[in-house]
């Protein structure tokens, strides 16, 4: 029959019937039918008079269309109903519309299909049509279903869609992309949601029963390799022990952990239950084993004997023995009771790797090194057999599972199912079940009788290291990289401002941890706040008179104050008390400050005089005299050596202060000089007056840069790096200057009042200010450029208008609403309906209570913005609205409309006030002069007209020119007019004469817009593939920025410094308005950016573009964390340690450096290397770091002592390169002798030489398996070599310069290379093959790296810049600019949130890029799991906005539900369980109440 699964051309040859079907006309169907209430689709359009009406609907969405083209397009209309009526006629009756196309049995058929439509738009438009019938009609629901399904599987996006009220059923959605739906009201019947991605998505009402999930539960925890696992007898427990040290406690049915027990120092291998449940045992690489008691979670013993590592141990199965095997080669049993050793086996030749007591404890078996399984009877201690296979039951390196049996010896079963290694075996407690886990990354279930493989559980992103039963076998446990997973054997599913100060505040100090805030004020009283939580910690009462100045000693205990009482007090932190009084000044005290080792206190004061006090005594140490006026400010010297104060006397003065003598007195200000601060490095002064900020050399006493301030400058503060100098200053801001240039960074916007003190956190990350208006701000100085995506648009946004007061932003596009926006919470706060097209143009009224609509179906609409009601719809026009603007009053609203004319309205009686003619063609704009007097009009008729507002008559015509008039726009101040036209001018008019008074001409098509800069002096201008800024005073052109495409929106920002470009490739460009140059570009629409719009603060920039989408950016940047100074030549190498709380540096000082990352300081110097020190890499244990010198040797070093441990010498030339296995048994180095060496880490024997390079090795990298290695040299190959047999594998020829880094992939599938020709080619391990090539650099690329998850790729070079590249796409995501000179080393941390770069000018530099990789992550399937994540609290906040499925390397995704909204449905899989738990711990939002649901 024609529909049969026999025929499996015919259901590609129905959907090649809508291969040419206008596709707008799906969505007018759909809109009629769900107007018109339709449930029978096929019936419905079969009828003539529906299929007219159908026609007119669909005509008239064409804007402007003339009535010949309309007559002319009728026909095809007509044709594109009548095949789609064919079609579904078709598919109802067709197997399409009755069986699973998911099915495994019709999985070729689908595949077929798939090949023959995927390349088709209109057929993939067509099938999403098809899915939205399903709400509508029933009789097409398996048909919509199966539509979906064929989406899901070609990859089509899914995202940001309106799926409301859709009805699926008997499909699987694996992997589906819902990311920001509407799936509310949906009914989902026996459908697969494994691995679907519904973070943002709204399933409000919703009916999703008989649900299939691959996944359990998953236990996150650990931050390293799982390596162990086991549960407790009544299998309520899990316990894990893992390479990150602690072993973790998890309640088995909640999947919460429980306890965290510390008492290892190393890798934990081994846990085990004692057979009460009341014990637990670990071995661990530290040669000890811990005994524990489970309830209290506390250590009960620690058991020493072996001589290494201790690999496994397992209680008897009455708990009186314990049994431990070691990588020393022994097996030692242990009398629990007593804790003392009972026996020991030995000389058994190989590293013992597991042990097991038989059920009824007179049996040990074990399994060693070499592969080998014994069997020991316990009481004799004799051996009872060897098993020459594996194991018991055994795993080997080949990927088979042995079974023996052991009254005989002999194999009777082997298992072959695994790719790899096994790592782990172990039988169910019947014995009818045996799991297996593997360095594959699966688990494997087996029927022990039959051999047969019964389940395979894929979940796992890295190695599975250990599985273990439940006692009542339902339920498997297993442990791998930083994740426990959890299985059901049944269905084979794993389971601020801150305010309180009641006057102006003075002064604000951090604390040295950057935890305690203290601030001081006018209101007499000294406040402690959480900087976390923004919090009142503590209020310290006791000076009479105002606080102006407060300070931590440097260990944060002791805080010191200074009052215009004429005291200083020091206050004990802790307990909140006033230790001390300090008298002596005679006027009030203006500055305080500690020396940095906290056993100084200086103070200046009012009476003309600085004093130094013994903070332990309270006495006075000395005063210093010898210049005249107030000391307004003090300051110590990193060292401690030097004092500096800043006078009233407008000196600047320097002091020894050992002996108390003047070194220099420092002459630029022309008045007070009110602030002073030392560079971290001490080598330069800045200091704060009237009007000025100066730097200083203090060697030479020579001024180094000017900065000129508007308003006195009251404070400055040099952030922890030195980088950053912040000023706070009577206009109210907080300004952030380049501390080596002077120039301005930052403007930060928010005092209402003088700002007297800015101080900087520790990290760096934060800066407080306190202010005259009484209050204290903190501000986050983290990169943030994305601030968030706004959904919600089913069809292009067309406009975007911020309120007045900048709270609100409303929105409207193609899909006829508006939109209104909360830019706090970035939440929608309503959805205007009543616009039947297009909504083309917006305006708030200028006291924010009204929002004005223009559309193409005529009508403008009034709007109110508290309610989101419509107050009135205004009916006049003849055709579409394309423009509407308030007059400044807010009462007159003007629109222009394609019908020719402009009509006045009052806005308070809603009627029609004037109907301004003249134009022979459509209105594009209109525009208010900023008096109200005057309105300026452009149209298609290529002119502009001015109009007098009030009577309603035409004041002018300014002629000249040719063109449409796309854009018209007032100077602030009324007297200009500039408009953009399509003869490729931009114009500027004289509004009271209407004489031209300048013709700009530079681009070479139409000019699209033009906008004035807020001071009138400058206006910009956007055409086809350029902006140009010009000078209205002389009408000469400032600056010009090429663009590849049309620019379709400009906007300059409040302060006039930065403007904004929206265009058709898709980017927004933030452009320097004096110098024209790029600031920067931000990256995230798909489609055009038709308009741009800043906050009336300046702060925020929205866009709104064809993808549908609003975006808000936050334009604050500050990318650079910190800078770590210390070496006095090029840093040439970095390395993290593997738990990421080390830093090693080395470099042309010849020095190796260990810093602590946490404190940002430097913990060890390690000295020993005669030259150049070129490489560093830490052991996989963290305890070793291995380095590379010119002087041609290597050397280990204890990274605890910092002592050298071993010398290796063997290269004829200097040593460039090094690394270390992942086993840790193997060092390779590379170098100028053109070769590579291996070496026994163990012993430092030289094991082999690898030859092959012509010139220098310059780069070596182990693959994540140490299977393989590459190298990078000066003879333009990398190789592969295969570490076992010590041969070359591969070379890889494509780099015509040095290559100078290689980098493996975490999952090694990738290889990166690094080449002085420019350029990163990425390699497919496998074939060998160039995968991409990624350009960017300006010079050679010197350093690559991947992040921790292999998504991002970072390189650094010569030209000074990092660059961060998506992996996925090839595509620069990021450009770090902030080194001075070459960037020689780069380095992830593993977490991936900071990036290490070491540069020529001597420094260490870390970034924070976790926000910055958010902000680029590719929203496309990812080949990782996100196991790595720590904290949950950042999971949800980083991947609320997530596009991302995390696929796995098995191919089995992971549902995710970040942002998920749910209110008032059913969710229940096929065994009826509620799922909503499962829901809850992705991340989603359980919505309860309407109360809750409206807050939401």
């Amino acid at each position: 029959m024609q529909g049969s699964f026999s025929k499996k051309e015919a259901l590609a040859d129905i959907f090649d019937q809508v291969k040419d079907v206008d596709i707008q006309i799906f969505g007018v169907i759909l809109e009629i039918f769900r107007k018109e209430k339709v449930q029978d689709c096929i019936g419905y359009l079969s009828d003539t008079m529906n299929q007219r009406h159908l026609e007119s609907q669909i005509l008239q969405q064409v804007e402007n269309l003339k009535q010949r083209y309309k007559e002319q397009k009728l026909p095809v209309v007509r044709n594109d109903i009548k095949q789609i009526i064919d079609v579904l006629k078709k598919l109802k009756d067709h197997d399409f519309n009755k069986k699973d196309f998911s099915s495994e049995e019709n999985e070729e058929l689908a595949l077929t299909l798939i090949n023959n439509i995927k390349d088709n738009r209109r057929i993939i438009e067509f099938l999403q049509f098809l899915v939205r019938l399903t709400s509508i009609d029933e009789k097409l629901v398996q048909c919509g279903s199966n539509s979906l399904y064929l989406l899901v599987k070609m990859k089509v996006d899914n995202r940001n869609q309106n799926f409301e009220n859709i009805r699926i059923k008997n499909t699987s959605l694996v992997g589906a992309n819902f990311v920001n739906c509407n799936l509310s009201g949906s009914e989902f019947q026996n459908v697969d949601i494994s691995g679907m991605n519904l973070n943002g998505a709204e399933l409000f009402n919703c009916k999703w029963k008989n649900l299939k999930i691959h996944e359990l539960n998953k236990l996150d925890g650990h931050t390293w390799s799982v390596l162990s696992v086991c549960f407790s007898p009544d299998g309520t427990m899990l316990a894990s022990g893992s390479r990150d040290q602690p072993i973790c406690l998890w309640d088995f049915r909640t999947g919460q952990q429980k306890a965290q027990m510390y008492g290892h120092s190393k890798y934990v291998y081994s846990v085990c239950f004692s057979s009460d449940g009341a014990t637990l045992a670990s071995g661990s690489a530290d040669k000890s084993i811990c005994i524990w008691d489970v309830k209290t979670s506390q250590l009960k013993a620690k058991l020493l004997g072996h001589a290494w590592a201790v690999y496994s141990v397992c209680f008897s199965s009455d708990g009186t023995t314990l049994a431990s095997g070691s990588y020393d080669s022994s097996i030692h049993l242990w009398d629990v009771k007593t804790r003392k050793k009972i026996a020991k086996l030995q000389n058994i030749g190989y590293q013992i790797k597991s042990v097991c007591f038989s059920p009824d404890g007179t049996i040990l078996a074990f399994c060693s090194h070499n592969g080998d399984i014994r069997l020991w009877n316990v009481k004799t201690g004799q051996q009872k057999a060897k098993l020459d296979g594996n194991t018991l039951a055994s795993g080997s390196q080949d990927g088979s599972i042995s079974l023996w049996n052991v009254k005989t010896s002999n194999e009777w079963a082997i298992f072959y199912g695994h790719h790899n290694e096994v790592y782990s075996v172990c039988f169910s407690h019947d014995g009818t079940l045996l799991a297996s886990g593997s360095k594959d990354k699966s688990i494997l279930l087996w029927d022990v009788k039959t051999g047969e493989q019964k389940g395979k559980f894929v979940g796992h992103a890295w190695s599975v290291y250990s599985v273990c039963f439940s006692p009542d076998g339902y339920t498997l446990a297993s442990g791998g990289h930083n994740s426990i997973r959890i299985w059901d054997l049944k269905t084979g599913q794993k389971q601020n401002e801150v305010d309180g100060h009641s006057l102006f505040v003075s002064s604000v100090c951090f604390s040295s941890d950057g935890a305690t805030l203290a601030s001081g004020s006018y209101d007499n009283s000294i406040r402690l706040w959480d900087v976390k939580t923004g919090k009142q910690k503590a209020k310290l009462d006791g000076h009479v008179n105002g606080v102006r100045s407060v300070k931590f000693s440097p260990d944060s205990n002791i805080l010191a104050s200074g009052s215009l009482d004429n005291s200083i007090r020091l206050w004990d932190v802790k307990t909140r008390k006033e230790k001390a009084q300090l008298h002596g000044h005679s006027s009030g005290i203006l500055s305080v400050c500690f020396s940095p080792d906290g056993t100084t206190l200086a103070s200046g004061s009012l009476d003309c005089s600085i004093r130094m006090w013994n903070v332990k005594t309270g006495q006075q140490k000395c005063k210093l005299n010898g210049y005249y006026g107030c000391a307004y400010s003090i300051s110590f010297s990193p060292d401690g050596k030097k004092l500096a104060s800043g006078n009233s006397d407008r000196l600047t003065f320097i002091w020894d202060v050992r002996t108390g003598q003047q070194l220099a007195q420092l002459n630029g200000h022309d008045d007070w000089v009110s602030s002073v601060c030392f560079s971290p490095d001490g080598n330069t002064v800045a200091s704060g007056g009237r009007c000025a900020v100066l730097l200083w050399d203090i060697k030479t006493g020579q001024q180094q840069a000017y900065f000129s301030h508007r308003r006195y400058v009251l404070s400055v503060c040099f952030s922890p790096n030195g980088n950053t100098l912040a000023i706070g200053a009577q206009d109210n801001y907080i300004h952030l200057l380049d501390s080596r240039t002077g120039k301005k960074k930052a403007k930060l916007y928010g005092h209402s009042n003088f700002v007297n003190s800015v101080c900087f956190s520790p990290d760096g990350a934060t800066l407080a200010s306190g202010s005259d208006d009484n209050s204290i701000r903190l501000w986050d100085l983290q990169i943030k450029p994305q601030k968030v995506k706004l959904y919600g648009h089913s069809n292009y946004v067309q406009s975007l208008c911020y309120s007045p007061d900048g709270t609100a932003l409303a929105s409207c596009g193609w899909d006829k609403s508006i939109r209104l926006w909360q830019v706090k919470t970035k939440q929608q706060t309503a959805k205007l309906d009543g616009h039947s097209n297009t909504v083309s143009s917006l305006c708030f009224s200028p006291d924010g209570t009204t929002l004005a609509s223009g559309s193409y179906d005529n009508s403008i609409r009034l709007w109110d913005v508290k309610t989101g009601k419509q107050k009135a719809k205004l009916d006049g026009h003849v055709n579409g609205v394309r423009s509407v603007k308030f007059s400044p009053d807010s009462n007159i609203l003007a629109s222009g409309s394609l019908d020719n004319s402009i009509r006045l309205w009052d806005v308070k009686t809603r009627k029609e006030k004037a109907q301004l003619h003249g134009h022979s063609s459509g209105i594009l704009s209109v525009c208010f002069s900023p008096d109200g007097t005057t309105l300026a009009s452009g149209s298609q008729d290529c002119s502009i007209r001015l109009w007098n507002v009030k009577t309603g008559q035409l004041k002018c015509k300014l002629d000249g020119y040719y063109g449409c008039v796309y854009s018209v726009i007032f100077s602030p101040d009324g007297k200009k007019l500039a408009c953009g036209n399509g003869d490729r001018l931009t114009y500027i008019w004289d509004v009271r004469t209407g004489q031209q008074l300048a013709q700009l001409k530079g681009h070479d098509d139409w000019v699209s817009s033009v906008c004035f800069s807020p001071d009138g002096n400058t206006v910009a201008s956007g055409g086809r593939g350029d902006v140009l800024l010009w000078d209205i005073k002389t009408g000469q052109q400032r600056a010009h920025f090429d663009h590849t495409r049309y620019v379709l929106s400009v906007c300059f920002s409040p302060d006039g410094n930065t403007l904004a470009i929206g265009a058709q490739d898709n980017y927004i460009h933030l452009l320097d308005s004096r110098t024209g140059k790029k600031k920067a570009k931000l990256y995230g629409h798909s489609n055009f950016v038709n308009s741009v719009c800043f906050s009336p603060d300046g702060a925020t920039l929205a866009s709104g573009s064809d993808d549908n989408s609003i975006r808000l950016w936050d334009l604050q940047i500050k990318p650079q964390k910190v800078k770590l100074y210390g070496h006095s030549n090029y840093v040439q190498s970095l390395c993290y340690s593997p738990d990421g709380t080390a830093l090693a540096s080395c470099g042309w000082d010849k020095s190796i450096r260990l810093w602590q990352v946490k404190t940002k300081q430097q913990t060890a110097k390690l000295d020993g290397h005669s030259n150049t020190v070129s490489s560093l890499c830490f052991s996989p244990d963290g305890t070793t770091l291995a380095s590379g010198s010119y002087d041609n040797s290597i050397r280990l070093w204890d990274v605890k002592t910092g002592k050298q441990k071993l010398k290796f010498q063997s290269h004829q030339n200097l040593v460039s390169t090094v690394g270390i296995s992942f086993d840790g048994s193997i060092l390779v180095s590379g170098g100028f002798d053109n070769s590579i060496r291996c070496w026994d880490m163990k012993t430092g024997q030289q094991l082999a030489k690898l030859y092959g390079h012509t010139s220098n090795v310059m780069s070596i990298c182990f693959s994540p398996d140490s299977i393989l290695l590459a190298s990078g040299s000066k003879d333009k190959s990398i190789r592969l070599w295969d570490i076992k047999s010590r041969q070359q594998k591969i070379k890889l020829d494509g780099h015509l310069n040095f290559v100078n880094s290689v980098c493996f992939s975490p999952d090694g599938t990738t290889l990166a290379s690094a080449s002085s020709d420019k350029s990163i080619i990425l390699w497919n391990v496998e074939t060998g093959q160039q995968k991409a090539q990624l350009d960017g650099h300006t010079s050679g690329i010197l350093s690559v790296c991947f992040s921790h998850n292999g998504t991002t790729l970072a390189s650094g070079g010569e030209d000074g810049s990092i660059r961060l590249w998506d992996v996925k796409t090839g595509k620069q995501q990021a450009q770090l600019d902030g080194q001075n000179n070459w960037v020689l080393s780069i380095c992830f941390s593993p977490d991936g949130t900071t990036l290490a770069s070491g540069s020529s000018d001597n420094s260490i530099s870390l970034w924070d890029v976790k926000d910055i990789l958010n902000q680029y992550q590719s929203p496309l399937l990812q080949n990782r799991s996100f196991d790595f994540q720590e904290d949950c609290g950042s999971i949800q906040s980083n991947l609320v906005n997530s596009q991302i499925t995390i696929l796995l390397i098995s191919q089995q995704p992971l549902l995710q539900m970040q942002g998920t909204k749910i209110h008032n449905g059913e969710f229940v899989n096929y065994q009826g369980l509620d799922l909503l738990q499962l829901f809850q711990s992705k991340g989603c939002c359980i919505l309860q109440s309407q109360p809750e649901l409206q807050q939401k």
